[in-house]
């Protein structure tokens, strides 16, 4: 199913996955993203940004009718990064496929956006409801607080979720951040390039913020050693020190 894509050689909106082993969860991600973005009429694609999974993900993707583009680096930031430059929409939205974010509410994000006039929005987790055990409590309530607040002092940007994963943005504008991080830092650098090019930057929050759907496995978030990159990326960005 690939909805509306094929009317306009520019989709209204393309959303993208990025994907390592998420083969329990994407096709409920994929197939949901696809009926409310045909409900709400929007041209739009499917991309799944497949970094090395060894778990036949791709072929779940594929299986769902969605664009599939191979990432072989492994790094959150590396997947998203790729699916953004793969995609064809006027705008792209992404999120984990693990089943956490609200998906369903992509349309209603992007006029969200549009309504606001921002380059940049991101979902704001934390002023949502939260399922239990979505997120640690050294995450909720003093890692990402931590450094949302040192993006606001350093970059006069209104960051509450700098961690915030299902974001929109406008893809004519995205190269211009030149975007380098890997790993999971990727989402503090996308929001402080975003400032020091002047970005428009807002946050909608999210109404619900899930456990994850992939039956028990470990996730990808190792909260020490990526706490420390968002620290250095953030840090790095201000001070012009990469």
């Amino acid at each position: 199913m690939s909805g509306r894509q094929k009317e306009r050689n520019t989709p209204q909106l393309s959303i993208v996955f990025p994907c390592h082993n998420e083969r329990s969860s994407l096709a409920q991600c994929i197939e949901t993203a696809q009926k409310v973005c045909c409900n709400y009429n929007l041209d739009f694609e499917i991309i799944v940004a497949d970094n090395a999974s060894t778990d036949g993900s791709a072929e779940v993707a594929y299986s769902c009718g969605a664009k599939v583009v191979y990432v072989p680096q492994q790094g959150y930031g590396k997947a998203v990064n790729g699916g953004i430059l793969a995609a064809a929409g006027e705008w792209v939205g992404f999120c984990d496929a693990d089943g956490s974010y609200p998906v369903e509410l992509f349309p209603q994000m992007l006029r969200q956006a549009q309504a606001l006039g921002v380059d940049l929005l991101v979902g704001n987790r934390l002023k949502g409801k939260m399922e239990a055990g979505a997120m640690p409590f050294l995450n909720r309530y003093v890692g990402t607080p931590g450094l949302s607040a040192l993006i606001r002092f350093l970059f006069h940007l209104p960051v509450y979720d700098c961690n915030g994963g299902m974001r929109i943005l406008k893809r004519s504008k995205y190269k211009e951040l030149n975007l380098h991080n890997a790993g999971m830092a990727y989402a503090s650098e996308m929001i402080c390039s975003a400032a020091q090019h002047g970005w428009k930057y807002a946050e909608w929050v999210l109404p619900v913020f899930r456990r994850d759907l992939r039956n028990g496995l470990p996730g990808h978030l190792r909260r020490w050693r990526d706490g420390w990159s968002h620290l250095i990326v953030i840090l790095s960005q201000r001070f012009g020190l990469r």
